[in-house]
């Protein structure tokens, strides 16, 4: 089988990002986007704010614990789903072959327009430098022969990154990281396999099969070849919407039944007005 050439680009702090360029008076300023009630938790997390240790899905009281000097704006979703659209645009002026991940980082399977759009290298830089020119973000690229590699390199020189992995550097690129870089490699999962003495994913790689089942029983054969770099899984284009969601974060527990069914219902039918304003926006079927 010839080798894929496979990018996975994600966007640095995308919403955090956003707000500093939309705000010229946040640039270079710790800024956290997420709810600001007691119960809220953070949304993204701007590269100043990080080396305090912030990210996301941590609650907001940690964060400013964290860094109390950090700027709070709330999400504009609607705003953001905006902007992705322009950086979507732009991944299908390269090639039909998209699958999306979230609103900010996607896969390209650019194998098919190599002979004509330049190796995978040439396509990352002019997806970014396109990115750039027209929402003035920036984008972090990995390039490699298959999804897993390509969304580990495009972790490894965040922000505005470009790594290429090629087919015959995978093992050495792979093999000093840290085993957590895995993904699907959970923080409960971790601990157990470095209690064996397995740190790296070279350690993992090279770790007999018979050691590491009492951890991942069947999926054991699947981890070692992750660990190697072995992906053989498709660039799946996206169907439309990829999902249409209704959520809400209370500054309390709410333990009265009656109110719960209440809030559902509400937010049932939140949803359900989501999914109408979807479906007019969709092409009717010929």
């Amino acid at each position: 089988m010839d080798a894929r050439t496979i990018l996975h680009v994600d966007m640095d702090a995308f919403y955090a990002s956003v707000e500093q360029r939309d705000d010229p008076s946040l640039r270079g300023r710790p800024v956290i986007v997420g709810g600001t009630g007691g119960r809220g938790v953070v949304a993204a997390a701007s590269y100043e704010v990080r080396r305090y240790g912030v990210h996301s899905a941590m609650p907001m009281r940690e964060a400013l614990r964290r860094c109390p000097d950090a700027v709070c704006v709330r999400p504009r979703i609607g705003h953001y789903a905006d902007v992705s659209k322009q950086v979507f645009a732009v991944f299908h002026e390269f090639t039909p072959l998209v699958q999306g991940l979230s609103l900010d980082e996607a896969f390209l399977d650019v194998t098919a327009g190599t002979d004509v759009l330049g190796d995978g290298e040439r396509v990352g830089h002019e997806i970014k430098r396109r990115i750039r020119e027209r929402t003035g973000l920036t984008a972090s690229v990995g390039v490699a022969p298959n999804k897993l590699v390509a969304k580990i390199a495009s972790d490894l020189r965040k922000p505005d990154g470009l790594v290429v992995v090629r087919p015959d550097e995978i093992n050495a690129v792979l093999d000093p990281l840290p085993i957590r870089k895995l993904f699907g490699l959970g923080a409960k999962t971790a601990p157990k396999v470095e209690a064996l003495g397995i740190h790296t994913l070279g350690d993992l790689r090279q770790a007999s099969a018979a050691r590491l089942r009492p951890i991942f029983g069947r999926y054991t054969e699947r981890v070692l070849q992750r660990a190697a770099g072995i992906d053989t899984r498709p660039v799946v284009p996206d169907q439309d919407e990829k999902q249409i969601s209704a959520e809400e974060t209370f500054d309390a527990d709410i333990a009265d039944h009656a109110r719960l069914r209440a809030e559902i219902v509400r937010l049932a039918d939140k949803w359900a007005h989501g999914c109408g304003r979807a479906s007019s926006r969709r092409p009717a079927s010929r």
